[in-house]
């Protein structure tokens, strides 16, 4: 009778004879249990490595799979070849390894056509690898692997390869599966075929033993290695050093670079490699090399070694390990090497050089943050304390700031950002970003530092006269080219940036942080979202600025002038333009026609209109001094300017 995969059972394939102690049927099999399988595997991980131990479970597997597949189409009758195909997915679970869950199938026999994908759910391989090993940085269902593409070449009459592409046993929350016939991999599933070539045990066994023979001078290279790394930290020797020290040990090419994948340091034969180029270009990878990648950066921790083929245009096998400070990736070693085969410890070593980096990186880290505290905490003393004592000067002659050379005070705020006053420190990385283009400048620029502090959400900046000039700049340049390259990283930031008038000195600097924070507050009040925001452009309203609060001032302005202000928007009538026109013509009325372009009636008649409607009589001196205050204020805040632009262009409309 014909039989499908998905109704058969146990005492079908096993045919139990108590008499004569058959199983299935004429075949001699046995079940072992997983934590048998488990001790299998953990013994030949550790007397083989984990590469030759992948390899034999993956040829077993292999092996397996294809005698099963041959028992299995002599026993039944099936119904048709897609059913014996399908067998092997039924002898994953009846023999409790794994249960299938297909999620894309198709498969057919007669074109020989076979793409499909799943999960393994419940890998008794997986689980059994965590319990005697951590999370491995790629999937370890090696037998299944073997096992399904035995079983699928065999029974299909075509080479199948299946590739786990997920796994719990490397972190990943399913078992990820893919089946394909060698046409429909490519080259992608090339470096994977390797691991099928045939060797043959013994010299497996007679190798590992010559390792283990080795492991004693692995290990004390290991820990002179250790010892090397520690004194170059202890000595105060920087990036070069580490990446000498551990090409040297390992004999191979090392290349250290930052977060951005710039190389920073190497050592060796490191032939055309970049880390930068390959991040950039990761799609031109294998996809095994694809996924690899998207890991590392995605884990921030995981060791990996990319399958570089000279078909791809590179002629090397690099081990890369992120170098990881206070859980943020501040660069990446990457071992150099023209072999596929790395040493057993190659990858601890690696991960040891990257925590003496990351070492080294903080410490430079810890004095570079102590030393801009201390200067961030001077200027803010600078800036508060009208008058300066001696100690502060001296310290800042000591830094190598020009005490009597001219500067400007800067003040950035950006707007709408959470932040915890109890750290005094933004939430996200805005703050960080502004004061690092500002040392870039100061860098750039000999003998001209920046001084910069932060405080109670904002910052602050001491800009040189001198450093201006250097860059080619104004005050107003220089804050929107900084307002640039903040939103070029930040396209959302809604950035204020107060200048000062120029100080003549450093010494007078407090004058010059009041009026950048002046400007600030007016940039607020009108609710400008963006903008480099002058003092020097506020006129001589400035003076009443320093000595009462601006929303008060624009009070007193609105209880003259609102009304008017109010029925121009509405009727389009021009009084404010005239009042304003009337005063800067020193109130002739002849001026003022000809300044508005209107006959000399027509002047009367505005003028006549402000004092019936809104009683402002500009034969009053006292009225004309009010109203002179209310303008000049307005002016100020940027608000009859408004005004008067959409004035004219409702004209030009």
């Amino acid at each position: 009778m014909a039989i499908k995969a998905n109704t058969s059972t146990l005492s079908d394939l096993f045919g139990m004879n108590p008499e004569k102690n058959d199983v299935l049927q004429s075949h001699r099999m046995f079940i072992s249990s997983v934590d048998a399988w488990g001790a299998l595997i953990k013994d030949l991980v550790l007397a083989l490595g984990i590469e030759k131990a992948k390899r034999f479970l993956l040829r077993y597997g292999y092996q397996c799979g294809r005698h099963e597949a041959l028992i299995l189409k002599d026993m039944f009758s099936w119904e048709n070849k897609k059913e014996w195909i399908m067998g092997g997915v039924k002898m994953h679970s009846l023999s409790g390894r794994t249960s299938s869950v297909p999620i894309k199938v198709h498969i057919d026999p007669e074109s020989q056509e076979f793409d499909v994908e799943g999960y393994w759910n419940q890998s008794y391989e997986a689980k059994q690898y965590l319990q005697h090993f951590p999370i491995h940085s790629e999937p370890v269902c090696y037998f299944l692997e073997g096992y399904a593409s035995g079983y699928c070449t065999t029974s299909l009459g075509k080479k199948v390869v299946f590739k786990e592409v997920e796994c719990i046993g490397k972190g990943d929350p399913h078992c990820h599966f893919i089946g394909k016939t060698l046409d429909l991999w490519g080259d992608e599933i090339l470096p994977e075929l390797v691991d099928y070539e045939r060797e043959d045990i013994r010299d497996e066994l007679d190798q590992a033993h010559k390792r283990i023979e080795r492991q004693s001078e692995i290990l004390k290279r290991g820990n002179l290695l250790s010892n090397q790394l520690t004194q170059i930290v202890l000595q105060g020797k920087g990036l070069d050093s580490i990446a000498q020290t551990l090409g040297r040990s390992l004999k191979c090419g090392i290349v250290i670079s930052n977060k951005d994948f710039e190389t920073l340091s190497e050592y060796g034969d490191i032939l055309d490699y970049s880390l930068k180029s390959i991040i950039e270009n990761k799609e031109k990878l294998y996809l095994s090399d694809q996924d690899k990648i998207n890991e590392m950066l995605k884990q921030r921790t995981t060791t990996i070694q990319l399958n570089l083929s000279k078909k791809q245009g590179f002629s090397h096998y690099p081990l890369i390990t992120p170098i990881i400070v206070q859980n943020h990736v501040y660069g990446y070693i990457s071992i150099i090497k023209n072999s596929k085969e790395m040493e057993e410890l190659e990858s601890s070593f690696a991960e040891r050089a990257a925590n003496i980096c990351a070492l080294h990186i903080l410490n430079e880290k810890t004095a570079i943050d102590t030393e801009q505290r201390m200067k961030g905490e001077l200027l803010h003393e600078v800036l508060v304390e009208p008058n300066l004592d001696t100690n502060i000067t001296k310290k800042l002659s000591f830094l190598g700031y020009k005490i009597h050379k001219p500067h400007f005070v800067f003040v950035f705020n950006l707007q709408n950002q959470s932040y915890d006053f109890q750290k005094d420190e933004f939430v996200n990385d805005e703050k960080e970003v502004i004061m690092n283009i500002l040392r870039k400048y100061s860098f750039s620029i000999a003998g001209e530092n920046i001084l910069i502090s932060h405080s109670f959400g904002q910052i602050q900046a001491l800009v040189s006269v001198d450093l201006l000039k250097a860059c080619n700049m104004s005050e107003e340049k220089f804050g929107i080219s900084i307002l640039k390259e903040v939103k070029r990283k930040f396209p959302s930031a809604q950035l204020l940036i107060g200048i000062s008038n120029i100080c003549p000195s450093i010494l007078r600097t407090h004058e010059g942080y009041k009026q950048a924070k002046k400007a600030l507050e007016i940039a607020q009040i009108n609710k400008l979202k963006q903008q480099v925001f002058l003092f020097s452009t506020i006129g001589p309203i400035s003076i009443l600025l320093d000595a009462r609060n601006p929303q008060e001032l624009e009070d007193y302005a609105n209880s003259i002038l609102s009304p008017i202000y109010d029925y121009d928007l509405q009727k389009s009538s021009g009084l404010l333009k005239t009042l304003y026109s009337y005063l800067n013509n020193e109130c002739n009325l002849h001026k003022t026609s000809r300044a508005l372009n209107l006959s000399i009636g027509g002047m009367r008649y505005r003028l006549a209109n402000l004092k019936e409607r809104f009683n402002i009589d500009m034969m009053d001196s006292t009225t004309r001094r009010e109203v002179q205050m209310a303008l000049d204020i307005y002016i100020a805040f940027g608000k009859l300017n408004a005004l008067l632009l959409n004035q004219e262009q409702e004209s030009f409309e």
